[in-house]
């Protein structure tokens, strides 16, 4: 596929990558928040819920699809 000179990179201004999936998002359209662990409830094991500390900043789409905590929150968000 081509040399440097074929490739290119467009950095946008203003964006940055979303923590969980990567997709360049506009920076006001990311979020802070806490990335949360659920692990169901077993007949050998009780289920739990782990709030991870790390701040990470997610797009709309991962907030629909996954487990988290917004920052400053006092419940998650399953």
């Amino acid at each position: 596929a081509g040399g440097p000179a074929e490739c290119t990179l467009r950095v946008v201004p203003g964006s940055s990558p979303c923590d969980s999936c990567g997709r360049d998002e506009p920076d006001d359209e990311l979020t802070a928040v806490h990335r949360v662990y659920v692990t169901p409830e077993a007949w050998d094991r009780e289920g739990k819920v782990e709030v991870v500390r790390e701040v990470e900043r997610w797009c709309d789409v991962c907030q629909s699809h996954y487990p988290h905590q917004p920052v400053g929150a006092t419940e998650p968000e399953l």
